[in-house]
């Protein structure tokens, strides 16, 4: 089999500004210098031109989330016309490649995106650098500015509920952080979501969710996300995880802060709202059998049928050298681990911290719902489930 370089995906963002001189890399540079994998499929990150000079931030990994890209540039772009004191990064170019090649254990995809180098510390590393509780307060107060800013950036009211590149709601809300299914508007959303709160025996209720501000809402909140400069000035990063929703769902992630990112800041983060609506309630109601119960997805299909969207920025062309010649893949190097801890690669940020708690195990299905779950998800949903569960104990 050939070890052809194809590109599969391709997106164009910011222009270069004027005062920056040196090109971005070209698609086939990023093949041939992008070469280690991380053994637990973190995203790796590199400087570029070089680190003593650098001028661009690449990122890669075997799959990056593509919502990332417009999400980052609508971020750059709307908190640049507010003239706000916080930033995201611009960013200028993204590319996803595949490799066909004999060794099956080999990588058969990458996906590279190419933003502008920002200077500084993460929020984790400032607060373990902190000596005193003022400074660890403006650190925080400095997050929860970027927070209200990000809810700031104009957003057009007939938007429909999706990621900010149109494709899956992301959001922490859902399982692995994306909606299983699309939204042609705010009315399907709660419609969906009040079927399986009823179906979840949940009390609470969504209501008039038209009718609460659409946001920009950034639902990734890590203090590894929050890069503080010298002078004290805060950056947003990794904006995989941003969606156009109303704005119940910002309070929702704002509600978890404590776990995230050890203080509770929602009472400092502004975030708009319509008078007398707010279902931060029922999200916090949904939130959990959504993430453990299964059947979420079936139950909205039942309601809205099926809604595709043909995914962006697709092409199909071989990735060639200087002299046009296709590019062969270059061999990966996988990066070792030691005494089980997450590694630091010089260059490159730490790596994400690890979650606060263990993943949770689904309880066994009782008996009982059973015929609930044959009737609203079939036969094959209920047989699956409970081959992976042990039997309820009979009641009393």
């Amino acid at each position: 089999m050939s070890n052809t370089v194809r590109m599969r995906r391709e997106w164009h963002g910011s222009a270069l500004p004027s005062h920056v001189t040196i090109p971005l890399p070209s698609p086939a540079e990023l093949v041939r210098l992008c070469t280690k994998s991380h053994p637990l499929g973190y995203t790796i990150g590199m400087p570029y031109p070089d680190a003593d000079s650098p001028v661009f931030w690449i990122k890669y990994r075997s799959k990056l989330v593509w919502n990332e890209l417009a999400a980052q540039k609508m971020a750059h772009d709307g908190l640049r016309e507010l003239n706000s004191p916080v930033k995201a990064p611009a960013v200028y170019y993204g590319c996803q490649v595949t490799v066909h090649k004999d060794d099956a254990h080999a990588w058969q995809s990458r996906t590279y995106f190419v933003m502008e180098y920002i200077s500084g510390k993460t929020a984790a590393q400032r607060l373990e650098e902190a000596t005193d509780d003022a400074t660890k307060d403006d650190i925080y107060k400095q997050i929860a500015l970027a927070l209200s800013e990000l809810h700031r950036i104009p957003v057009p009211q007939d938007s429909r509920p999706a990621a900010v590149n149109g494709e899956t709601i992301r959001h922490v809300l859902f399982y692995d952080n994306e909606a299983s299914i699309h939204y042609r508007n705010v009315t399907e959303l709660e419609e969906h979501f009040n079927a399986f709160l009823t179906l979840t025996k949940r009390k609470h209720r969504v209501k008039n969710l038209a009718q609460e501000p659409m946001v920009f809402c950034y639902s990734d909140i890590w203090l590894g996300n929050f890069i503080l400069d010298d002078q004290g000035r805060i950056t947003v990063v990794d904006f995989e995880d941003a969606s156009i929703l109303p704005s119940s769902f910002s309070k929702l992630v704002l509600a978890g802060t404590w776990e995230k990112i050890d203080r509770d800041i929602r009472h400092m983060v502004v975030v708009p709202q319509a008078k007398d609506i707010d279902n931060t309630r029922a999200l916090v109601a949904i939130s959990y059998p959504i993430q453990v119960c299964g059947g979420f997805a079936n139950a909205g299909r039942k309601i809205l049928g099926y809604y595709e969207i043909e995914e962006a920025d697709k092409v199909d062309k071989v990735v060639t050298d200087e002299q046009g010649q296709p590019l062969s893949a270059p061999a990966m190097t996988k990066l070792t681990l030691e005494l089980r801890r997450p590694i630091a690669v010089e260059g490159l940020p730490p790596p994400p911290p690890e979650p606060r708690h263990r993943p949770y195990t689904p309880p066994p299905i009782d008996p009982a719902w059973e015929q609930k779950w044959l009737q609203y998800f079939g036969g094959g949903h209920v047989a699956q489930a409970s081959s992976e569960s042990q039997p309820c104990p009979k009641r009393a």
